[in-house]
């Protein structure tokens, strides 16, 4: 096996922070990221799912293995140098089902992970936004602007609290 193709969700905050991480790690074997529902993932591989249809991880070999879920987690850290020991260890009979518990549930709870990690993509933070009913700025010309408003005083409040959250994710749920 010299090459792994890796399916993800480029819309998914956890997603694409997990395909950071493994690129920012030296590889035993190849691994290339593919927007899961894209045109050439469908193009190379169109017997697997379709864009309406985006799974938690599918990584296919260069060998046309094709691994789900927790495997497809493992697969991707046996690919890394200093992961390969790791990933044979959670591949073991004992471990694996618990493996494919934990990659569930981060698969599971990938959107609010991201949103607790601050790993919010592009398409959510314009959807998050979207949904704002910003008032248009109206100031009468004579009035002056006062240094220091109600305004900054919320936005400082906000910012404490994205640190906050940041710090300790846990208080949210």
């Amino acid at each position: 096996m010299q090459r792994l193709y890796v399916l993800y969700d480029p819309r998914c905050g956890l997603c694409r922070w997990a395909r950071q991480w493994l690129d920012r790690h030296e590889k035993l074997v190849d691994l290339e990221f593919l927007a899961a529902g894209s045109e050439v993932a469908i193009r190379m591989f169109p017997a697997l799912d379709g864009p309406d249809r985006a799974e938690e991880l599918i990584v296919v070999s260069d060998e046309g293995g094709v691994y789900r879920g927790g495997h497809a987690w493992i697969i991707c850290l046996y690919a890394l140098e200093d992961y390969r020991e790791w990933a044979e260890r959670l591949a073991s009979p004992a471990l694996l089902p618990l493996a494919r518990q934990g990659f569930a549930l981060l698969s599971k709870q990938r959107g609010r992970i991201s949103r607790w990690l601050g790993l919010a993509s592009e398409h959510e933070i314009i959807q998050a936004l979207g949904r704002v009913n910003a008032p248009a700025c109206e100031v009468a010309p004579s009035a002056p602007v006062p240094a220091s408003n109600a305004f900054e005083g919320r936005v400082e409040r906000l910012s404490t609290l994205a640190r906050q959250v940041r710090r300790e994710p846990w208080r949210l749920g």
